[in-house]
């Protein structure tokens, strides 16, 4: 399934338009999707800033608790997705984790957890929270499940983005649809912006709005060059 069909499935399925606007609301669809939609016994999407859970949303058998525990253990695949901004797939979490983070794998073993699957949440070098799939059963995601997982992520961030951004807009679902590439190029070089800076991805975004309003070109322009490395702040 091409990605842009994969993406605006999922879309009319979580975010109807002229419907709800939170983000917790969002998030919690989101979640409940995948238990229905990824073969999933429970999902969660953490928000975190400095390793700290700023929010929490859940659906399934193992809603939340699982990701909560890795918090308070400070150990576990959600912290490593987040600190590397990668995905980290454990098909096998009590044997694939059990040397790696072996307080909160026992713990998750020991709650009925086979599998456990942890995507970033990413915007630019930064991430803002994470994606967290689990199976009872252990056993590797298929290829569509994947791609959906994928997917949702980029989705949930994307609309936390937006939604902190503009509260109260009406019509999520068309949003969600248009935002693809472009405004995942600007939350890139904001990132990139911050990093340059050492100063916040927020802190990041206003540079770059400056930028655009000073040159008077499009702040899509401007982010392209910068994702590009032909402009570089901070020098």
């Amino acid at each position: 399934m091409p990605e842009e069909e994969r993406r605006a499935r999922i879309v009319s399925a979580v975010a109807r338009p002229g419907g709800m606007t939170r983000v917790d609301e969002l998030m919690q669809r989101i979640c409940r999707y995948a238990v229905d939609q990824m073969s999933a016994s429970a999902c969660t999407l953490a928000l975190v800033s400095g390793a700290e859970p700023l929010g929490l949303a859940g659906a399934g058998r193992h809603a939340s608790t699982i990701t909560e525990m890795q918090f308070e253990f400070g150990e576990g695949p959600c912290l490593d997705a987040y600190a590397s901004g990668e995905p980290v797939l454990l098909p096998d979490l009590p044997v694939d984790g059990a040397a790696r983070w072996p307080v909160f794998t026992a713990a998750a073993a020991g709650s009925g957890v086979g599998a456990e699957f942890c995507f970033p949440l990413g915007v630019g070098p930064h991430t803002i929270g994470v994606f967290d799939l689990c199976r009872d059963e252990p056993g590797m995601l298929s290829d569509d499940h994947l791609a959906e997982a994928l997917a949702a992520a980029d989705i949930a961030r994307d609309a936390v983005l937006y939604l902190q951004e503009s509260p109260g807009h009406p019509d999520v679902a068309t949003l969600l649809e248009i935002v693809g590439m472009d405004r995942f190029v600007v939350h890139q070089a904001s990132g990139m912006i911050a990093a340059q800076m050492n100063k916040t991805p927020s802190d990041g975004l206003a540079r770059l709005r400056a930028a655009a309003f000073e040159s008077g070109r499009s702040i899509y322009d401007i982010a392209r060059d910068v994702v590009e490395r032909r402009v570089r702040f901070g020098e």
